[in-house]
């Protein structure tokens, strides 16, 4: 018996379909075996955080320490100012401090005025300082020589306050300063019209205390 051996020409188009199916083969192989020979890692960081505490409280004459706010229950600012003449002087303080749990300092400012009322507010005006300590005397020695003005030197309308305010820094307990004291001096205009006597006045003061 013969044995018939067909052989396909080197350029046919036979060939050439099985070499380029050949040469695909190739190419997947070596992309399967690549991924194959890769390995991963990872590393992970965790933070954790905690929010600072940062709150004021005052006194003044007539009241113990605590949180005066909302307006309603502001601290009373004694200045036993009943019979006031023209251009007689009237003293009175309020401390500030941070509180107890606070964690972090801050600043302190007059800011506003607020509910205020009254005919004799017209010809009122006043003048504020910050004193050395809470222990410092607030009358007329505390607004001499080179005080630090909170509102002045020069009198001031009562129902204004300065523009930017000065800012007054206070650290949290058991640092340098976690106490202030603001000493307010009030009087009537020298000069105001009889047509004010009998006549009264109130304001509410707004100390805003900015966290560091």
């Amino acid at each position: 018996m013969s044995v018939v051996t067909h052989r396909t020409a080197a350029g046919s188009p036979r060939l050439r379909r099985v070499r380029a199916v050949l040469a695909g083969a190739l190419v997947l192989g070596f992309g399967t075996t690549s991924t194959l020979a890769s390995w991963t890692d990872g590393e992970y960081g965790t933070g954790s955080f905690a929010a600072s505490v940062f709150g004021t409280e005052s006194q003044t004459s007539s009241s113990s320490w605590a949180s005066h706010t909302p307006a309603a229950n502001a601290a009373m600012l004694v200045f036993n100012a009943t019979a006031m003449p023209p251009a007689v002087s009237y003293y009175t303080w309020i401390d500030i401090r941070t509180t107890s749990t606070s964690t972090t300092g801050g600043t302190v400012a007059l800011s506003n005025s607020s509910n205020n009322s009254g005919l004799l507010l017209s010809v009122l005006e006043y003048r504020v300082v910050r004193t050395a300590t809470t222990g410092t005397t607030c009358a007329a020695a505390a607004f001499s020589g080179s005080p630090i003005w909170i509102v002045g030197p020069s009198y001031t309308s009562i129902t204004s306050v300065p523009s930017p305010a000065v800012s007054s820094p206070i650290t949290a307990p058991g640092g340098a300063t976690p106490q202030l004291r603001f000493c307010f001096e009030t009087r009537i205009q020298s000069g105001a019209s009889n047509t004010y006597q009998g006549t009264t006045g109130s304001v509410t003061w707004r100390f805003t205390s900015t966290s560091t």
